[in-house]
């Protein structure tokens, strides 16, 4: 196995991170970086550094590299289907466990807005922190805001929206909502199977069981969701930082 100086597998790190953020192939995102090792292996041995190898700056690299590669339209096609279930059977669950699925038009049409919105600025985070030299503490901060602060911020907002301007579109009973919890595990269920992760049932584990478990507590409302939010926003934040620190070792 060839061992690059640190210097070339962080920029190869970086790349990879780079390109997939980008929706290039799988495939040849590792054929690239893997040849493009090589050349840094033998550089070295000719004591070359990256800057010398690739000719300009890391990040006008990477993105003169993506622009040259082509857009994996059916990879993306592929699997947004998948997410967007995952997405849909969360927000499922989570009213049916408080008790009621309601949703207004505003509500129906401001949900999968947010989520489209939440993978941008995933992708965008993804991108930027790749490209560019970013401390730890700036990334901690950089990725609290993607995935906790903003997504927050966009469902409180669109829950008072829907309350100001009322119009009922979706409302099930209490049997709609044992039967949505239902569904919602089978999906949770498929697609963790389908992944071959835990994700899919850990996520949802961490989003919901603090909301089931204050039910049985003393707590008014009020601090019981204010402790169930922020009980479960930093699990989220806490699994997701460390699902990306196995992703950056495993590359």
């Amino acid at each position: 196995m060839m061992v690059v100086s640190k210097e070339s597998q962080d920029f190869l790190d970086d790349l990879t991170v780079y390109l997939y953020s980008s929706g290039k192939k799988e495939e040849e995102v590792k054929g690239i970086v893997e040849e493009l090792k090589d050349h840094l292996h033998e550089a070295e041995k000719n004591g070359k550094r990256v800057d010398d190898i690739i000719g300009i700056k890391p990040k006008e690299y990477m993105k003169q590299l993506a622009s040259e590669m082509p857009f994996d339209v059916r990879g993306w096609l592929k699997y947004l289907p998948i997410v967007f279930m995952g997405a849909l059977a969360y927000t499922v669950m989570g009213d049916a466990i408080k008790g009621e699925i309601k949703y207004s038009l505003i509500e129906c049409i401001g949900y999968p807005f947010i989520f489209l919105l939440y993978l941008f600025s995933i992708s965008r985070l993804f991108k930027y922190t790749s490209s560019h030299k970013v401390s730890k503490w700036k990334e901690y901060i950089l990725f609290l805001g993607v995935t906790a602060v903003i997504p927050t911020a966009s469902f409180v907002a669109l829950i008072f929206l829907g309350k100001s301007y009322s119009t009922t579109a979706i409302h099930l009973g209490e049997t709609g909502n044992i039967v949505a919890i239902m569904l919602s595990i089978l999906a949770f269920i498929g697609i963790a199977i389908w992944s071959k992760t835990w994700d899919a049932i850990m996520l949802p584990a961490i989003l919901f069981l603090p909301d089931v478990l204050l039910k049985y507590t003393n707590l008014t409302t009020g601090p019981k969701d204010m402790l169930s939010l922020l009980l479960s926003m930093s699990g989220i934040c806490l699994y997701a930082f460390l699902k990306l620190k196995e992703i950056k070792l495993r590359i």
